[in-house]
């Protein structure tokens, strides 16, 4: 369970041996990930680094319950990701005004999370490679760049990262999610005058 849950039910997939955070994503992160979400319909998420809004070193993926909102969409921005274009599997929207990458998931994947793991790696890899990432050959171990990650059982979506934070307000994957999440109302009112999309615009590559 996660100390410091951000909603109820919030789980952490943590590596039994110390891992950094900054390493890419292998095999078994993917196979226990899948192993948690055919257990339930959750969002998975990875901060990719401390400029993504990771605050600790030991290798940790989440995921968090859907809906996200009681009575309301799955996911924020599953509209958004509905309106993606592909060209040679990798998705774009016009509605993000930032760099990212999106890939379709077969939603079985997750009855079969050991046996699947290796082609939800490849899509993984094959999304950082396309936001400019490297090592996404899997074997180097340690990413170039930070980033977000969000993984449902339908899609997956990568977003690089430049900036942690805009105007105190920290970023993590559930902003690209459509969650950003604020300490105070002097914060709060940031975000109504900003706007979501410009803040997000502002921290990601």
């Amino acid at each position: 369970m996660n100390k410091y849950n951000v909603v109820d039910h919030h789980l952490l997939i943590v590596t039994r041996e110390f891992e950094e955070q900054e390493n890419l994503l292998n095999l078994q992160d993917f196979q226990a990930l899948g192993s948690c979400m055919g257990e339930f319909e959750g969002l998975a998420f990875y901060n990719g680094g401390k400029i993504a809004g990771a605050s600790q070193r030991h290798k940790h993926l989440q995921i968090v319950p859907l809906p996200m909102v009681p009575d309301g969409e799955k996911i924020p921005i599953d509209r958004a990701i509905a309106t993606a274009t592909f060209d040679h599997g990798i998705g774009v929207t016009s509605w993000f005004p930032f760099r990212h990458a999106i890939a379709k998931l077969d939603v079985g994947w997750v009855n079969s999370p050991v046996e699947s793991a290796a082609e939800i790696l490849k899509s993984y890899l094959t999304l950082l490679g396309a936001v400019g990432i490297e090592g996404s050959d899997g074997m180097s171990g340690k990413q170039s760049g930070d980033y977000n990650l969000l993984v449902t059982r339908e899609w997956m979506l990568v977003v690089p990262r430049y900036y942690e934070d805009f105007q105190s307000i920290s970023v993590n994957s559930l902003g690209f999610a459509g969650a950003l999440l604020v300490k105070n109302q002097e914060q709060m009112n940031i975000i109504k005058e900003q706007k979501p999309l410009t803040i997000l615009r502002h921290v990601a590559a």
